[in-house]
């Protein structure tokens, strides 16, 4: 699917908050994973015109800035390089600070802080080790490693891990000035831009046209490529068992989504993560923890590409025993009369969530965002509030199927 539209600005009216988001968004044509990993960190630390942190803070406050972020965002495989700044409306302030806070984003984003021409080279350093003993830091965990080996089995195409974190040595490729070229390239492409709030929409367009467009309105075209599903299902069950150098056992089972291909199986693929492991429904926790006392922790997790996994902590003594209530838990949560008696509650919560996400601004306006992108036009409390509990059931038992296990025992209860 092809998205391609003019970058007009998008002004959503909405008069019934006080504050007021702008959200500029850069399509990324195309990257390096360790290059975009680094730049996130670097990307708005300063600008030309503010160059220390005073001066930046300064203009915040003299601009009525209540907020500003920077972000190097994915769907799917289609990345943006966004920044959002969040001031009062005139209602609320009785002074109109767009064109300032436009002129200061502009200034952020076109004429970032550089030393001898490019990205200031201790930044980049630092950005490096800083995501290297992040890494470390999460391999050292016994529930980071555990996780870190079971993304690798369930994995397809790098994406749950990434290869920058797979090969630490990737990132012996960036440098200041390569990353330069690499955000030079991003900017000189057309953005998309959105305002949402009480704001004069003709006025705010301009102002929009003019500062952040140079008053020119360029065309946006890229190749979606936002829904990433799981294809590879085998017809065996892969077990990795390791002996780990952690005091706790690791226990993964996980299953993949045949046929998974739509929003729609995404809701269906929560209901039963939700069935095994939420508020309303703690089957898994019951069965490990308050019945049998086998686990220090336990829960299932699920990856919006088709992955449920459920994963638990304990001694090694106790390994077999935990797949066992595994199975007996996947049974129970099939039973067409415990679909009935739970569906109802997850349906009225989604209800709930949708009528709070209507009191928040950001959520407006990214849901807005999502629909332009042609990202998605359904609601989660939409889809929910249509699934039945047949439906639930066929799911459990003719879609998902177990793929792998992996168990990490660990040293002090062999």
């Amino acid at each position: 699917m092809m998205f391609n539209r003019n970058n007009e600005p998008i002004i959503i009216k909405n008069d019934e908050f006080r504050k007021c988001i702008l959200f500029i968004s850069f399509p990324i044509y195309d990257y390096k994973e360790e290059e975009l990993k680094i730049l996130k960190d670097v990307i708005f630390d300063r600008s030309e015109k503010y160059d220390t942190r005073r001066k930046l803070a300064i203009a915040c406050i003299n601009n009525y800035c209540l907020s500003y972020r920077s972000k190097i965002s994915f769907i799917g495989n289609n990345a943006f390089l966004e920044f959002a700044l969040i001031y009062p409306s005139v209602a609320s302030l009785k002074k109109d600070v767009l064109q300032d806070n436009l002129l200061f984003a502009r200034e952020m984003i076109f004429n970032p802080y550089l030393e001898n021409g490019v990205f200031s080279e201790k930044l980049v350093r630092e950005s490096i080790e800083m995501y290297k003993e992040g890494v470390k830091n999460k391999l050292k965990r016994y529930d980071g490693y555990c996780q870190y080996k079971n993304d690798l089995l369930i994995d397809e195409n790098d994406h749950l891990v990434s290869k920058v974190f797979k090969d630490l040595s990737l990132l012996s490729n960036v440098t200041s000035e390569r990353l330069y070229n690499v955000y030079k390239k991003i900017i000189s492409g057309p953005p998309l831009t959105f305002l949402i709030g009480n704001v004069d929409e003709k006025k705010s367009k301009e102002l929009i046209k003019e500062i952040i467009l140079d008053n020119k309105i360029s065309n946006v075209k890229f190749e979606t490529d936002y829904n990433v599903y799981v294809k590879n299902i085998s017809n065996s069950v892969e077990v990795v068992r390791e002996n780990s150098e952690f005091s706790t056992s690791s226990v993964c089972c996980n299953y993949k989504v045949r046929d998974m291909c739509c929003y729609r199986d995404r809701v269906l693929l929560t209901i039963v993560k939700n069935l095994l492991s939420s508020n309303n429904s703690d089957v898994l926790f019951n069965y490990l923890r308050n019945d049998n006392d086998l686990v220090y922790r336990t829960n299932a997790y699920t990856y919006g590409f088709g992955t449920l996994s459920l994963i638990s902590f304990t001694g090694s003594k106790n390994i077999d025993m935990i797949f066992e209530l595994y199975e007996k838990a996947m049974n129970y949560i099939s039973d067409i009369n415990y679909i009935e008696s739970r569906l109802p509650l997850f349906t009225e919560k989604a209800r709930i969530d949708n009528e709070l996400d209507k009191e928040v601004l950001s959520t407006i306006l990214f849901d807005y965002v999502d629909k332009y992108l042609g990202y998605t036009n359904e609601k989660y409390y939409d889809v929910i509030k249509s699934i039945k509990p047949l439906e639930v059931k066929d799911f459990i038992d003719n879609r998902l199927v177990m793929v792998s296990k992996y168990i990490g025992v660990g040293k002090d209860y062999e």
